[in-house]
């Protein structure tokens, strides 16, 4: 027989055969591609300027409740979900304060500006949102904020369905600062903390993220001064655009 009638890629019944193992596979590509593997953002305040709408509803209503505005509370209560928010706010006005009717009267007056007038978008959301999809970059969506104003958000906003899961403050036991929700963000995605960004505008959220094991970069939006997070996060950048060029750059290098 000729050496080129032998079929070179055959195997023998009496050979050892190891079938491919997809996980090692592509826990091998996942270790070649350029870090970050994964990002997960915050909503509120970080991809749209809605902290700021909640405020100014919280300085209309206050008056009602405590006979003076209360915008200013929510430096104290970002990142936080609904049950963080009743516990400040009667500890801070007495245990009799009616956190219900307050958050009745405060929503209504902010979904009648999202419907009317939209919802300002961070700079640079939908720029970071195109290169992440190109790069095959996976995103998680993990916020305080209920399920219902989460989808009214992305709906309002037009904002792509990009997200492989979305987390939301209904959906956990504990929220921000506590690492709860970036922790089960990471186990959606079956990747370690350190593989993974956070994209964070609050205190409460870095604190959350490094609590966690998740490097964050921090854009700040209402809550201007960071001092008491400046050791924790690993960059703080003015605008999403700044996340996206950086990541980028990661990318091509």
């Amino acid at each position: 027989m000729r050496p080129m009638d032998r079929c070179v890629c055959s195997r023998s019944a009496e050979e050892d055969w190891n079938p491919l193992n997809w996980n090692e596979i592509e826990a091998g590509i996942i270790q070649r591609r350029p870090w970050p593997h994964a990002v997960i953002f915050d909503m509120d305040g970080l991809m749209y300027r809605t902290e700021q709408m909640i405020r100014e509803a919280w300085d209309i209503v206050g008056p009602e409740f405590v006979g003076h505005p209360l915008g200013d509370e929510i430096f104290q209560t970002m990142g936080m979900n609904r049950a963080l928010r009743v516990t400040h706010f009667r500890e801070k006005f007495g245990t009799d304060f009616p956190y219900s009717e307050f958050e009745k009267r405060y929503k209504a007056i902010v979904t009648r500006r999202k419907q009317t007038e939209g919802i300002p978008v961070q700079k640079g959301l939908f720029e970071l949102l195109q290169l992440l999809s190109n790069e095959k970059i996976p995103m998680v969506l993990a916020t305080g904020s209920s399920s219902i104003h989460t989808y009214l958000n992305l709906a309002v906003t037009r904002t792509p369905n990009v997200f492989r899961t979305m987390i939301c403050g209904d959906m956990v036991r504990a929220a921000k600062p506590d690492p709860f929700i970036y922790r089960l963000a990471c186990q959606k995605l079956g990747m370690k903390p350190e593989e993974t960004l956070v994209l964070e505008d609050s205190v409460n959220g870095v604190r959350a993220a490094y609590a966690a094991g998740t490097p964050v970069i921090m854009i700040p939006d209402l809550q201007k001064d960071t001092s008491a997070v400046d050791d924790l996060y690993l960059h703080k950048m003015t605008s999403l655009l700044e996340v996206r060029d950086y990541i980028r750059s990661r990318y091509q290098e």
